[in-house]
């Protein structure tokens, strides 16, 4: 009896792989050999945009499964639609798509690929002509046509032969030239691009990768005596001498600050540790007094604002912007107290701080800046006694001071 030995098949690359291949090959490595995965908030709000996109299907969708061993690709086409008796895929991105030089919207080359795959997998796993396929950007609400012809079958096979190569390779690739992706990479904690590019160039200057803005609400607490707590999942807010308490969602507060003798109970304070709330406390003077922060996000943002505050330029820098900006918006106060009346030393002493602001952008030292901020200053002040009315001697300012002088 005769046996036919049977050569085992390679085994095929899903599409979504093939797509992080054509966004960065240390990506696809890292996935696809190494087995790291990691998923962030964006992942998840396109998994919500796909649930999303589904439920208003009008009969024109479909989820498919397709394999095909002689092309070496695998993938679940998520919208496959039929048009004009055309069969068509199409993508769905939550972000923006690439627009040329002449502002045309064109789709990303990772985009790009995908989508040539999916359409191509169509053809060869249903037998089917496929045309084209369609990219839909949701931000900018834009669709894109991207045609499939020979020299995209061609590129698509070029893309799984390179991304089979490097699947069977023992060397994982080095990090990208272009450090951008790497700020929208959700692999970025797990693949280190920073540091490995850091390791080969000491005197490479890294683009930090921050952390999403957190756009919760702080949420200040003045009066003394107010009690916050907690109730379920929200903040709970009680003033003194009231009976009702302010309740907001724990999901909408990102930091409390307690001023002057406002408290907080012990269960709200294991509460905003756990929701990542940072809780402040700062005197009734305003003088900070201490945090409770298990926050981790801004180590690198404070590591480079530290680096930045012992370099003596960028310390100038600084300051010239804080003494431009207080300048600018005393000498607009004084300038509102001379709508409709005519003060001669108000009018002086906008004229002279006009003329110091513009030193302050030529100032080579903080001690000459200082000099400049204690001029603007005394002019203010020296003035600031006009703009009020019907005030008794004893209680107008002198110089930065109120006067305060013992009346007899």
């Amino acid at each position: 009896m005769n046996t036919i030995a049977r050569l085992p098949q390679p085994e095929t690359i899903k599409v979504s792989a093939l797509h992080a291949y054509a966004y960065c090959p240390r990506l696809f490595y890292l996935e696809e050999v190494e087995a790291l995965y990691t998923q962030d908030a964006a992942v998840f709000a396109g998994r919500k945009l796909h649930e999303e996109l589904e439920e208003q299907e009008d009969g024109t969708w479909e989820d498919l499964f397709l394999e095909s061993v002689d092309l070496g690709l695998r993938g679940r086409v998520d919208a496959l639609r039929h048009r004009d008796g055309q069969v068509i895929p199409y993508e769905h991105k939550r972000g923006r798509c690439y627009r040329d030089e002449q502002k045309q919207p064109q789709v990303w080359e990772s985009d790009r690929l995908q989508v040539l795959a999916y359409a191509y997998l169509l053809e060869m796993a249903l037998g089917v002509t496929i045309q084209e396929g369609r990219v839909r950007y949701h931000a900018d609400n834009v669709l894109v046509h991207v045609p499939l012809d020979d020299a995209a079958r061609a590129w698509v096979r070029e893309m799984i032969d390179r991304a089979r190569t490097l699947r069977n390779s023992t060397h994982r690739p080095p990090v990208t030239d272009n450090e951008r992706l790497c700020t929208r990479c959700s692999l970025a904690p797990v693949c280190l691009p920073e540091e490995a590019r850091l390791a080969h160039d000491k005197e490479w200057q890294p683009v930090r990768l921050f952390p999403e803005d957190d756009d919760r609400i702080v949420l200040h607490v003045l009066e003394p005596g107010t009690r916050v707590g907690r109730t379920g999942e929200q903040i709970k807010v009680l003033r003194c001498g009231e009976k009702k308490a302010e309740v907001i969602p724990a999901r909408q507060v990102g930091q409390i600050v307690l001023h002057s003798f406002s408290q907080i109970s012990t269960q709200a304070l294991h509460f905003c540790s756990d929701q990542e709330i940072g809780v402040h406390l700062v005197s009734g003077g305003g003088r900070y007094l201490g945090s409770f922060d298990s926050r981790q996000g801004s180590i690198q943002r404070r590591i480079a604002q530290y680096g930045a505050l012992v370099q003596p330029e960028v310390c100038l820098g600084l300051a010239r912007q804080l003494v431009v900006c207080r300048g600018r918006s005393q000498r607009k106060f004084l300038m509102r107290g001379c709508r409709g009346r005519v003060v001669p030393e108000l009018t002086a002493a906008i004229a002279q701080m006009k003329a110091v602001l513009k030193q302050v952008g030529k100032a080579e030292s903080l001690g000459s800046l200082l000099g400049l901020e204690g001029n603007l200053a005394a002019t203010y002040f020296g003035v600031f006694d006009r703009l009020l009315k019907d005030v008794a001697a004893e209680l107008r300012f002198d110089g930065r001071n109120v006067g305060l002088r013992r009346i007899e």
